[in-house]
């Protein structure tokens, strides 16, 4: 995985500095074989020097318009995660896993084991059993980590319900996907308990901390080793594990369908290659109910490095965490990294054992990179493309790319493709079509969404990811567009047609498009281009029932942060789809020449 090639250059540089120097690029007489050292369009020399700083990258293979990484990829075993997980707990049971950085507790892998098996035999005797359903609404914490990987051990199923979710938002996920127990926190809780009476499968609820009518998580975690029984019978590798939503143009998120063996596909790629005499620490602000967090401490175990639990993606917090525990490794969203790199704690605080960042929900700017290198001195900074569809990352840069669009090359497990959506065609480098990836840790497919499903993959199994581009004839991905019209405001995903639908809830309003802007802050923020009906006059009164309408009924990251504006009328193409795009445009030409 993305994660897992970090993490081992990471362990190159600790303890092999010397991998890091350069060495002469690779040459191919059918240039089928290339190494990243060889980046595409680049005229000035200024660019080819700050393209060739940091890391060399695996090479990529081009075969019959197909781009993939030449990296052997390790065997996937065909059994169930709890069998994969066990054996790598085993291999590392005196080594620290957990670390919680709020409490300063502490396990090792086989400590872990044995609280996850507590929990394991804990559920059981709350009447959970092998393939229930298990929700999780609540923010990170040591806790949150070790049941989930107790329903795991339950031989559960999990789906993950992001703690930024409005009530509305949380009781659409749980209607569909029919959890019989949830797990929640104090800040969650009475959402939860709303979501309860709304949705009938949830039976139980267990609470970190403390709430009449839920069970207590610190008794699970004290269950009897004698009532630990036996292992449930492994599961299918081909059924399913988890759900992680993931919103659509539609308007109604997705829960997309992640089996065992796509877990144990990703987690058996993290932990190929070597690994260090000693662990690393790593930290991620990502949620732990986000597919990043999940994978993130999914490929640390397998690597049986150290996760330091951070509940807060504020600067203030983990800058001190970051140097009190000697952290090598920094799981970071972009918007997180912004905020992180203007704090005048950076001057306080010695971050010197900070070895690399990855970043991941969307694409930084090359001058972020830079500037991430340049103030926090670290070895690279990497950023990979995925979706929650396909499970991690399909392609991975290192350092500044010579443009925003780059999202570099093709991961380990991941094949890549560019097709013309017309005629199904695969094209070759420089021809722009639609992105597909194909990897064993692609998904499923959608929960309860059989057409959308069928929709998902090509007759060759490439996941259609809905964003078109084109690749180098050195294996290197630029995206040029989005077919799907998802805002992606603070690394979330935000559907313009469900803010589109709260909008038109409005009396006042006749037709409204929603489009993403650019945010100093959120990076991208859904603005509401927004057409009255007659008898109604545009007012700060009615701007602000309208922000409400929407503020009201969804999570931060889907408010109208950028704006609201009334127009005449929506500029629409001839089949009457709204031009998002000249929304867009006009609005960004108007900021520009505002300054």
């Amino acid at each position: 995985s993305y994660l897992a090639t970090l993490l081992r250059l990471l362990w190159q540089s600790v303890y092999n500095p010397g991998c890091f120097n350069r060495g002469r690029s690779q040459n191919s007489e059918s240039r089928k074989d290339v190494s990243l050292d060889r980046n595409i369009s680049m005229t000035d020399p200024q660019e080819q020097k700050a393209a060739q700083k940091g890391p060399r990258g695996p090479t990529t293979v081009i075969e019959d318009n197909v781009v993939r990484s030449a990296a052997p990829q390790p065997p996937i075993p065909d059994c169930d995660f709890p069998t994969c997980l066990r054996k790598a707990w085993k291999e590392f049971a005196d080594r620290t896993a957990l670390v919680d950085n709020s409490t300063a507790e502490r396990c090792t892998y086989g400590e872990l084991e044995e609280l996850c098996s507590r929990v394991a035999a804990g559920l059981r005797s709350l009447g959970f059993g092998a393939g229930d359903m298990a929700g999780f609404h609540c923010i990170t914490s040591m806790d949150a980590i070790i049941a989930f990987y107790g329903v795991v051990l339950a031989g559960g199923r999990v789906v993950m319900a992001k703690p930024n979710l409005s009530e509305r938002e949380l009781c659409y996920q749980f209607e569909e996907s029919c959890p019989s127990l949830v797990f929640c926190d104090e800040d969650n809780v009475d959402k939860v308990v709303a979501a309860q009476k709304a949705v009938p499968s949830i039976k139980t609820l267990v609470a970190f901390g403390s709430h009449a009518g839920a069970h207590s998580f610190a008794s699970l975690r004290k269950t009897p080793l004698s009532e630990c029984q036996a292992a449930p019978a492994a599961a299918d590798p081909s059924s399913l594990l988890f759900v992680l939503y993931s919103s659509g143009t539609t308007g109604k998120p997705k829960g997309v369908m992640i089996s065992h063996r796509n877990v144990v596909a990703q987690f058996i790629s993290a932990g190929a290659g070597p690994k260090g005499p000693r662990p690393h620490c790593n930290i991620g602000t990502a949620p732990f109910t986000h597919a990043s967090g999940i994978l993130m401490v999914n490929s640390i175990f397998a690597r049986g490095d150290t996760v330091v639990v951070l509940a807060c993606p504020d600067p203030n917090v983990l800058i001190p965490a970051i140097a009190k525990h000697k952290v090598s490794f920094l799981l970071q969203f972009p918007t997180y990294l912004k905020m992180m790199l203007k704090s005048p704690l950076l001057e306080e605080y010695d971050l010197s054992s900070l070895k690399m960042i990855s970043l991941a929900g969307s694409t930084a700017p090359p001058d972020l990179v830079a500037e991430a290198q340049s103030k926090l001195k670290v070895y690279a900074v990497g950023q990979g493309y995925g979706l929650t569809e396909s499970f991690g990352a399909g392609t991975y840069s290192f350092g500044g790319s010579v443009s925003s669009d780059c999202i570099g090359a093709p991961n380990f497990m991941s094949n890549l493709k560019v097709v013309d959506v017309s005629t199904g065609e695969k094209l070759g480098p420089g021809q722009r079509g639609e992105i597909r990836i194909k990897s064993p840790c692609c998904a499923m497919g959608y929960l309860n969404n059989s057409q959308a499903t069928a929709e998902l993959y090509d007759e060759e199994g490439f996941l259609k990811t809905g964003d078109m581009g084109y690749y180098s004839d050195q294996g290197l991905f630029y995206i040029t567009d989005r077919m799907k019209d998802l805002i992606k405001c603070m690394e979330q995903q935000v559907p313009p047609a469900e803010l589109e639908a709260l909008l038109l809830q409005h009396g006042a309003v006749h037709d409204v498009t929603v489009v993403g802007v650019p945010h100093d802050e959120y990076g991208e923020a859904a603005r509401a281009f927004v057409v009255l009906k007659e008898g109604h006059e545009p007012s700060d009164t009615l701007k602000d029932e309208l922000w409400n309408a929407v503020a009201d009924q969804a999570s931060y990251q889907k408010h109208l942060h950028g704006g609201i504006e009334f127009v005449s009328c929506i500029p629409k193409s001839f089949t009457g789809k709204p031009l998002r795009a000249v929304l867009r445009s006009t609005y960004t030409k108007s900021i520009q020449a505002s300054h």
